[in-house]
């Protein structure tokens, strides 16, 4: 995709979506890292994305994953969702370099846990050719969790320390206003280069040796987690309270070869799920946390998502932690 058509993109959504106070990368960062993994993808795995949004013309794939990729951040306050806040993000201490499952997700409900859930869930939907044959909502969830949370994954500061709530408590000042650091991160970084301009073209082929051979395996994200991690401890804290143009830069040049990462990352996990033929799910599958079973009770997934009280909440609750257990 050409870099101009991802900035016209990008501008139309700063003006679509609210701001929110913990959404890593906003809507745009979201929107481009989904945008930019759509494009590398075979095409046999495009068009089963196409068919889980929907889509029934190429001019409308990029609003369609927009709006999935930005979706989980429009729940999160949502009652019903409540639950769901901590997988945004993982918390390390100071110090330590290394993801300790039992440490930092004792209850299996962080990113670093969700991505690989999530994963699953959409790679046991049940395609004949392109075409989804299964529940339509419930793969759409797990497409559009999977793309937000490889995103989330990517901001440093989503993988930072719990003693300041991931920079939330680190107040800066940055173009004369007033923010903690983690939304100069989150969003006021972003916002300010594209609304002077700027635009945003994905890094061809950033590196990724590090986290071994390109194959999609849970391992993986403990190591984009790790990556992350060091970032927010190299990176992410500005020398002094108000942040100069020469932190902004670095942050910024940060920020793309980050949304990059993600971009190619999420296009090998969207690869290696529906890629090739998918397996019937068994009767034994379950889905992931927020999406309704497949039960006479649940007909309708998403009018069960959203309407059947907190009742349906907690039993998602229990059935999140229970399943990751596994």
């Amino acid at each position: 995709m050409k870099a101009w058509h991802f900035s016209l993109i990008l501008a139309a959504l700063s003006l679509s979506f609210p701001g929110s106070p913990a959404s890593a990368w906003g809507p745009q960062g979201h929107a481009a890292i989904g945008q930019a993994a759509i494009s590398r993808l075979s095409p046999g795995a495009r068009a089963r994305v196409e068919d889980i949004l929907a889509v029934d013309a190429p001019a409308s794939l990029d609003a369609a994953l927009a709006k999935a990729c930005f979706w989980p951040d429009t729940v999160r306050d949502e009652p019903l969702w409540a639950w769901s806040a901590p997988l945004h993000y993982v918390n390390m201490p100071r110090g330590e370099a290394r993801y300790d499952r039992r440490r930092d997700c004792p209850d299996d409900r962080c990113v670093t846990e969700a991505i690989p859930k999530y994963a699953g869930a959409l790679g046991g939907s049940e395609f004949g050719g392109a075409r989804l044959k299964g529940d339509r909502q419930e793969a759409w969830q797990s497409l559009a969790w999977l793309c937000h949370l490889v995103g989330d994954v990517h901001q440093p500061l989503h993988a930072g320390f719990g003693d300041d709530r991931g920079g939330n408590e680190v107040d800066v000042q940055f173009r004369g206003d007033r923010l903690n650091l983690h939304r100069f991160w989150d969003s006021a970084l972003v916002a300010d280069r594209l609304a002077s301009g700027g635009s945003w073209r994905p890094v061809d082929g950033p590196d990724d040796s590090a986290c071994g051979p390109p194959v999609w395996a849970r391992e993986r994200v403990v190591c984009w987690t790790e990556e992350s991690h060091a970032l927010a401890s190299a990176a992410a804290y500005p020398p002094t309270e108000v942040i100069t143009d020469s932190f902004a830069d670095a942050s910024w040049a940060a920020v793309r070869e980050q949304w990059s990462k993600a971009a190619q990352r999420l296009a090998l996990i969207l690869e290696a799920v529906l890629g090739r033929p998918a397996a019937k799910p068994s009767s034994a599958t379950r889905s992931a946390p927020g999406i309704a079973q497949r039960s006479r009770a649940m007909r309708n997934p998403m009018r069960a998502s959203w309407r059947s009280g907190y009742a349906e909440m907690r039993k998602a609750d229990r059935e999140w932690s229970g399943e990751l257990a596994q």
